[in-house]
Protein backbone atom coordinates (compact mmCIF):
# COMPACT_ATOMS: atom_id res chain seq x y z
CA UNK A 1 0.00 0.00 0.00
CA UNK A 2 1.20 3.48 -0.85
CA UNK A 3 0.13 6.80 0.73
CA UNK A 4 -1.72 8.56 -2.08
CA UNK A 5 -3.03 11.76 -0.42
CA UNK A 6 -2.62 14.73 -2.78
CA UNK A 7 -1.07 12.56 -5.50
CA UNK A 8 -1.67 13.45 -9.14
CA UNK A 9 -3.48 11.13 -11.52
CA UNK A 10 -0.36 10.19 -13.46
CA UNK A 11 1.35 9.27 -10.18
CA UNK A 12 -1.55 7.01 -9.29
CA UNK A 13 -1.44 5.38 -12.72
CA UNK A 14 2.28 4.73 -12.33
CA UNK A 15 1.77 3.27 -8.84
CA UNK A 16 -0.93 0.95 -10.20
CA UNK A 17 1.39 -0.16 -12.97
CA UNK A 18 4.16 -0.83 -10.47
CA UNK A 19 1.80 -2.96 -8.36
CA UNK A 20 1.10 -5.10 -11.43
CA UNK A 21 4.82 -5.50 -12.25
CA UNK A 22 6.31 -6.68 -8.96
CA UNK A 23 6.66 -3.04 -7.78
CA UNK A 24 8.85 -2.02 -10.71
CA UNK A 25 8.41 0.38 -13.63
CA UNK A 26 10.46 1.15 -16.70
CA UNK A 27 11.10 4.45 -18.44
CA UNK A 28 8.53 3.40 -21.05
CA UNK A 29 5.93 2.99 -18.27
CA UNK A 30 6.72 6.50 -17.07
CA UNK A 31 6.08 7.97 -20.51
CA UNK A 32 2.90 5.92 -20.97
CA UNK A 33 1.51 7.30 -17.70
CA UNK A 34 1.81 10.88 -18.96
CA UNK A 35 4.97 12.19 -17.28
CA UNK A 36 7.13 14.74 -19.07
CA UNK A 37 10.90 14.44 -18.82
CA UNK A 38 11.02 17.32 -16.35
CA UNK A 39 8.25 15.91 -14.17
CA UNK A 40 10.04 12.57 -14.00
CA UNK A 41 13.35 14.25 -13.14
CA UNK A 42 11.55 16.00 -10.29
CA UNK A 43 10.28 12.66 -8.97
CA UNK A 44 13.79 11.24 -9.08
CA UNK A 45 15.33 14.33 -7.46
CA UNK A 46 12.89 14.37 -4.54
CA UNK A 47 13.42 10.64 -3.95
CA UNK A 48 9.85 9.52 -4.68
CA UNK A 49 11.17 7.01 -7.19
CA UNK A 50 14.58 5.31 -6.94
CA UNK A 51 16.70 3.51 -9.56
CA UNK A 52 16.50 -0.29 -9.28
CA UNK A 53 18.46 -1.07 -12.46
CA UNK A 54 19.31 0.63 -15.75
CA UNK A 55 16.04 2.40 -16.77
CA UNK A 56 14.08 0.48 -14.12
CA UNK A 57 12.71 2.14 -10.97
CA UNK A 58 11.02 1.33 -7.66
CA UNK A 59 8.94 3.48 -5.34
CA UNK A 60 10.74 4.59 -2.18
CA UNK A 61 8.14 2.67 -0.12
CA UNK A 62 9.25 -0.59 -1.76
CA UNK A 63 12.16 -2.34 0.03
CA UNK A 64 15.13 -3.35 -2.11
CA UNK A 65 15.22 -7.13 -1.71
CA UNK A 66 17.32 -9.67 -3.59
CA UNK A 67 14.24 -10.81 -5.52
CA UNK A 68 13.38 -7.23 -6.49
CA UNK A 69 16.93 -6.62 -7.73
CA UNK A 70 16.83 -9.81 -9.78
CA UNK A 71 13.53 -8.81 -11.37
CA UNK A 72 14.80 -5.29 -12.02
CA UNK A 73 17.95 -6.59 -13.74
CA UNK A 74 15.90 -9.03 -15.83
CA UNK A 75 13.55 -6.22 -16.85
CA UNK A 76 16.49 -4.01 -17.76
CA UNK A 77 18.35 -6.66 -19.79
CA UNK A 78 15.27 -7.90 -21.66
CA UNK A 79 14.52 -11.27 -23.21
CA UNK A 80 18.09 -11.97 -24.37
CA UNK A 81 19.30 -12.59 -20.82
CA UNK A 82 18.86 -15.39 -18.31
CA UNK A 83 19.78 -16.03 -14.69
CA UNK A 84 23.00 -17.97 -14.47
CA UNK A 85 24.98 -20.12 -12.04
CA UNK A 86 24.35 -19.62 -8.30
CA UNK A 87 21.67 -17.00 -9.03
CA UNK A 88 19.74 -19.45 -11.19
CA UNK A 89 20.23 -22.16 -8.55
CA UNK A 90 18.75 -19.92 -5.86
CA UNK A 91 15.89 -18.85 -8.13
CA UNK A 92 14.97 -22.49 -8.72
CA UNK A 93 15.14 -23.15 -4.96
CA UNK A 94 18.11 -25.52 -5.02
CA UNK A 95 19.60 -26.30 -1.64
CA UNK A 96 22.72 -24.49 -0.48
CA UNK A 97 22.54 -21.33 -2.58
CA UNK A 98 21.66 -18.25 -0.56
CA UNK A 99 24.17 -15.53 -1.41
CA UNK A 100 22.96 -12.21 -2.79
CA UNK A 101 25.05 -11.97 -5.93
CA UNK A 102 23.20 -11.57 -9.22
CA UNK A 103 24.55 -13.25 -12.36
CA UNK A 104 23.12 -13.36 -15.87
CA UNK A 105 24.22 -14.95 -19.11
CA UNK A 106 23.76 -12.92 -22.31
CA UNK A 107 24.89 -13.05 -25.95
CA UNK A 108 28.48 -11.89 -26.45
CA UNK A 109 27.41 -8.50 -27.88
CA UNK A 110 25.46 -7.49 -24.76
CA UNK A 111 26.84 -5.28 -22.01
CA UNK A 112 25.46 -3.96 -18.72
CA UNK A 113 26.22 -0.65 -17.03
CA UNK A 114 24.92 -1.90 -13.68
CA UNK A 115 27.91 -2.78 -11.43
CA UNK A 116 25.70 -4.89 -9.14
CA UNK A 117 24.99 -7.37 -11.95
CA UNK A 118 27.66 -9.79 -13.15
CA UNK A 119 27.29 -10.78 -16.80
CA UNK A 120 28.58 -13.94 -18.44
CA UNK A 121 28.65 -13.92 -22.22
CA UNK A 122 28.32 -16.72 -24.72
CA UNK A 123 28.98 -16.92 -28.44
CA UNK A 124 26.21 -19.48 -28.95
CA UNK A 125 22.96 -18.04 -27.63
CA UNK A 126 20.38 -20.85 -27.67
CA UNK A 127 17.02 -21.19 -25.95
CA UNK A 128 17.44 -24.96 -25.55
CA UNK A 129 18.44 -24.66 -21.88
CA UNK A 130 16.33 -21.61 -20.99
CA UNK A 131 13.05 -21.64 -19.07
CA UNK A 132 10.86 -18.98 -17.48
CA UNK A 133 10.31 -19.49 -13.77
CA UNK A 134 8.18 -17.12 -11.68
CA UNK A 135 8.29 -14.51 -14.42
CA UNK A 136 12.07 -14.48 -14.92
CA UNK A 137 14.08 -16.30 -17.56
CA UNK A 138 16.76 -18.63 -16.19
CA UNK A 139 18.94 -21.50 -17.29
CA UNK A 140 17.14 -24.80 -16.61
CA UNK A 141 17.98 -26.66 -13.43
CA UNK A 142 19.79 -29.28 -15.53
CA UNK A 143 21.96 -26.69 -17.27
CA UNK A 144 22.48 -24.77 -14.02
CA UNK A 145 24.03 -27.86 -12.40
CA UNK A 146 26.36 -28.31 -15.38
CA UNK A 147 27.34 -24.61 -15.25
CA UNK A 148 28.06 -24.86 -11.51
CA UNK A 149 30.44 -27.74 -12.14
CA UNK A 150 32.17 -25.79 -14.91
CA UNK A 151 32.64 -22.85 -12.51
CA UNK A 152 34.52 -25.11 -10.05
CA UNK A 153 31.92 -25.08 -7.28
CA UNK A 154 32.57 -27.57 -4.50
CA UNK A 155 31.55 -31.20 -4.93
CA UNK A 156 29.35 -30.92 -1.82
CA UNK A 157 27.54 -27.91 -3.22
CA UNK A 158 26.91 -29.63 -6.54
CA UNK A 159 25.72 -32.79 -4.75
CA UNK A 160 23.16 -30.68 -2.88
CA UNK A 161 22.09 -29.04 -6.14
CA UNK A 162 21.61 -32.40 -7.88
CA UNK A 163 19.69 -33.97 -4.98
CA UNK A 164 17.39 -30.98 -4.44
CA UNK A 165 16.72 -30.59 -8.17
CA UNK A 166 15.66 -34.24 -8.35
CA UNK A 167 13.58 -33.85 -5.19
CA UNK A 168 11.80 -30.79 -6.63
CA UNK A 169 11.19 -32.64 -9.92
CA UNK A 170 13.23 -30.04 -11.82
CA UNK A 171 15.46 -32.66 -13.43
CA UNK A 172 16.12 -36.38 -13.44
CA UNK A 173 19.13 -38.63 -13.63
CA UNK A 174 18.51 -39.63 -17.29
CA UNK A 175 17.99 -36.00 -18.30
CA UNK A 176 21.20 -34.90 -16.57
CA UNK A 177 23.18 -37.75 -18.08
CA UNK A 178 21.89 -37.01 -21.58
CA UNK A 179 22.63 -33.27 -21.40
CA UNK A 180 26.10 -33.90 -19.98
CA UNK A 181 26.86 -36.20 -22.92
CA UNK A 182 25.67 -33.56 -25.38
CA UNK A 183 27.83 -30.85 -23.83
CA UNK A 184 30.79 -33.01 -22.79
CA UNK A 185 33.49 -32.31 -25.39
CA UNK A 186 35.88 -29.74 -23.95
CA UNK A 187 33.66 -28.59 -21.08
CA UNK A 188 35.12 -28.12 -17.60
CA UNK A 189 33.65 -30.03 -14.66
CA UNK A 190 32.19 -32.92 -16.67
CA UNK A 191 34.45 -35.52 -15.09
CA UNK A 192 33.47 -34.45 -11.57
CA UNK A 193 29.79 -34.40 -12.52
CA UNK A 194 29.95 -37.95 -13.85
CA UNK A 195 31.55 -39.12 -10.61
CA UNK A 196 28.86 -37.37 -8.56
CA UNK A 197 26.09 -38.90 -10.66
CA UNK A 198 27.24 -42.40 -9.69
CA UNK A 199 25.51 -41.97 -6.32
CA UNK A 200 22.68 -39.71 -7.50
CA UNK A 201 19.04 -40.59 -7.93
CA UNK A 202 17.88 -40.16 -4.36
CA UNK A 203 16.49 -36.97 -2.89
CA UNK A 204 18.71 -36.32 0.11
CA UNK A 205 22.26 -36.56 1.38
CA UNK A 206 21.29 -39.66 3.38
CA UNK A 207 19.99 -41.42 0.26
CA UNK A 208 23.14 -40.44 -1.63
CA UNK A 209 25.24 -41.83 1.20
CA UNK A 210 23.30 -45.12 1.10
CA UNK A 211 23.89 -45.46 -2.67
CA UNK A 212 27.58 -44.70 -2.14
CA UNK A 213 27.75 -47.35 0.57
CA UNK A 214 26.29 -49.96 -1.79
CA UNK A 215 28.70 -48.95 -4.56
CA UNK A 216 31.69 -49.18 -2.20
CA UNK A 217 30.56 -52.66 -1.15
CA UNK A 218 30.11 -53.60 -4.85
CA UNK A 219 26.45 -54.36 -4.32
CA UNK A 220 23.77 -53.91 -7.01
CA UNK A 221 22.27 -50.45 -7.36
CA UNK A 222 18.54 -50.34 -6.51
CA UNK A 223 15.89 -48.37 -8.35
CA UNK A 224 15.23 -45.00 -6.70
CA UNK A 225 11.97 -43.29 -5.78
CA UNK A 226 9.50 -45.97 -6.88
CA UNK A 227 5.76 -45.39 -6.48
CA UNK A 228 3.11 -47.96 -5.53
CA UNK A 229 -0.63 -47.90 -5.11
CA UNK A 230 -1.39 -49.36 -1.69
CA UNK A 231 -4.17 -48.90 0.85
CA UNK A 232 -6.04 -46.67 -1.61
CA UNK A 233 -3.20 -44.15 -1.96
CA UNK A 234 0.09 -43.60 -3.75
CA UNK A 235 3.20 -44.49 -1.75
CA UNK A 236 6.67 -43.54 -2.91
CA UNK A 237 9.56 -45.54 -1.50
CA UNK A 238 13.26 -44.67 -1.37
CA UNK A 239 14.70 -47.80 -2.99
CA UNK A 240 13.67 -51.15 -4.41
CA UNK A 241 15.98 -53.90 -5.58
CA UNK A 242 15.14 -55.21 -9.04
CA UNK A 243 13.31 -58.56 -9.35
CA UNK A 244 12.71 -58.69 -5.60
CA UNK A 245 10.12 -57.65 -3.07
CA UNK A 246 12.76 -55.89 -0.99
CA UNK A 247 12.23 -52.19 -0.31
CA UNK A 248 14.73 -50.07 1.61
CA UNK A 249 13.80 -46.89 3.44
CA UNK A 250 16.43 -44.58 4.97
CA UNK A 251 14.93 -42.42 7.70
CA UNK A 252 16.49 -39.20 8.88
CA UNK A 253 15.31 -37.18 11.84
CA UNK A 254 13.22 -34.73 9.81
CA UNK A 255 9.63 -35.90 9.53
CA UNK A 256 10.07 -38.99 11.68
CA UNK A 257 10.04 -37.72 15.26
CA UNK A 258 6.50 -36.93 16.45
CA UNK A 259 3.78 -39.44 17.34
CA UNK A 260 1.91 -38.40 14.21
CA UNK A 261 5.01 -39.01 12.08
CA UNK A 262 5.54 -42.45 13.58
CA UNK A 263 1.88 -43.33 13.03
CA UNK A 264 2.16 -42.35 9.35
CA UNK A 265 5.36 -44.36 8.98
CA UNK A 266 3.80 -47.45 10.57
CA UNK A 267 0.67 -47.27 8.39
CA UNK A 268 2.78 -46.74 5.31
CA UNK A 269 4.99 -49.71 6.16
CA UNK A 270 1.95 -51.90 6.87
CA UNK A 271 0.37 -50.95 3.54
CA UNK A 272 3.53 -51.97 1.69
CA UNK A 273 3.73 -55.24 3.60
CA UNK A 274 0.12 -56.02 2.75
CA UNK A 275 0.96 -55.96 -0.96
CA UNK A 276 3.82 -58.39 -0.38
CA UNK A 277 6.78 -56.07 0.08
CA UNK A 278 9.59 -56.69 2.55
CA UNK A 279 10.59 -53.37 4.09
CA UNK A 280 14.08 -52.81 5.48
CA UNK A 281 14.57 -49.51 7.29
CA UNK A 282 17.88 -47.91 8.23
CA UNK A 283 18.36 -44.80 10.33
CA UNK A 284 20.83 -41.95 9.88
CA UNK A 285 23.22 -43.55 12.39
CA UNK A 286 23.03 -46.87 10.53
CA UNK A 287 23.85 -45.34 7.14
CA UNK A 288 26.47 -42.90 8.36
CA UNK A 289 28.28 -44.97 10.98
CA UNK A 290 27.45 -48.68 10.62
CA UNK A 291 28.02 -49.86 7.04
CA UNK A 292 28.66 -53.41 8.28
CA UNK A 293 25.09 -53.46 9.58
CA UNK A 294 23.54 -51.95 6.43
CA UNK A 295 25.38 -53.94 3.74
CA UNK A 296 24.49 -57.59 4.59
CA UNK A 297 20.68 -57.26 4.17
CA UNK A 298 21.34 -55.63 0.77
CA UNK A 299 23.39 -58.51 -0.63
CA UNK A 300 21.63 -60.44 -3.45
CA UNK A 301 21.95 -63.77 -1.65
CA UNK A 302 19.84 -62.34 1.18
CA UNK A 303 16.96 -61.15 -0.97
CA UNK A 304 13.53 -62.78 -1.08
CA UNK A 305 13.01 -62.75 -4.84
CA UNK A 306 9.72 -61.68 -6.39
CA UNK A 307 8.07 -64.82 -7.80
CA UNK A 308 5.13 -62.97 -9.32
CA UNK A 309 4.45 -63.23 -13.04
CA UNK A 310 3.39 -60.40 -15.29
CA UNK A 311 -0.28 -61.37 -14.92
CA UNK A 312 -0.31 -59.69 -11.50
CA UNK A 313 -0.94 -62.79 -9.35
CA UNK A 314 0.37 -62.62 -5.79
CA UNK A 315 3.83 -63.97 -5.10
CA UNK A 316 4.12 -67.45 -3.67
CA UNK A 317 6.25 -67.96 -0.58
CA UNK A 318 8.25 -71.12 0.07
CA UNK A 319 8.04 -72.98 3.36
CA UNK A 320 11.24 -73.63 5.25
CA UNK A 321 11.75 -76.43 7.75
CA UNK A 322 10.78 -75.32 11.22
CA UNK A 323 9.15 -72.08 10.04
CA UNK A 324 5.53 -71.05 10.37
CA UNK A 325 3.15 -70.89 7.44
CA UNK A 326 4.53 -68.61 4.74
CA UNK A 327 7.79 -67.77 6.56
CA UNK A 328 11.35 -67.92 5.26
CA UNK A 329 14.54 -67.80 7.31
CA UNK A 330 17.46 -65.82 5.83
CA UNK A 331 20.94 -65.76 7.31
CA UNK A 332 22.67 -62.33 7.05
CA UNK A 333 26.13 -62.52 8.57
CA UNK A 334 25.64 -63.10 12.29
CA UNK A 335 21.93 -62.22 12.18
CA UNK A 336 18.94 -64.36 11.20
CA UNK A 337 15.93 -62.65 9.59
CA UNK A 338 12.47 -64.14 9.27
CA UNK A 339 10.70 -62.93 6.11
CA UNK A 340 7.14 -63.46 4.88
CA UNK A 341 3.60 -63.69 6.29
CA UNK A 342 3.37 -64.59 9.95
CA UNK A 343 1.33 -67.27 11.59
CA UNK A 344 0.02 -66.41 15.09
CA UNK A 345 0.64 -69.96 16.28
CA UNK A 346 4.38 -69.85 15.69
CA UNK A 347 7.37 -68.37 17.55
CA UNK A 348 8.30 -64.71 16.73
CA UNK A 349 4.87 -64.19 15.14
CA UNK A 350 3.26 -61.19 16.82
CA UNK A 351 1.85 -59.50 13.70
CA UNK A 352 -0.21 -60.76 10.78
CA UNK A 353 1.39 -58.45 8.22
CA UNK A 354 4.33 -59.22 5.96
CA UNK A 355 7.53 -58.06 7.58
CA UNK A 356 11.24 -58.68 8.01
CA UNK A 357 12.25 -59.18 11.64
CA UNK A 358 15.43 -59.91 13.46
CA UNK A 359 15.21 -63.07 15.59
CA UNK A 360 17.56 -64.58 18.13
Amino acid sequence: MYLCVGVRKQDLRLIDRAEAQHHLVTREDVTACGFSSQQWCDRIDDGTWLPAADNVFRHRATPSTWELRVRAAALSLGRNAALFGPTAARWWGLEGFGDDRIEFVVPRIRRSLDPSVQLHTTRRWSTTDLLTHDGVRATSATRTIIDLAAAHHTAGGIENAIDSAIRLRLTSLPRLTKRISELAPGRRGIRMLRELLLDSGGESFLERRFLGLLRSARLPRPACQISYAADGRAIRVDFEFHTTNVIVEVSGRLGHTSDRDRQKDARRRNALQQIGKTVLEFTTVDVMSNPDYVSPPCEPRAWPHDDRRHDGHAATTRRSAGAGVGWRWVRLGSTTWQIGHSSPSRRCSTHRSSTARRCA
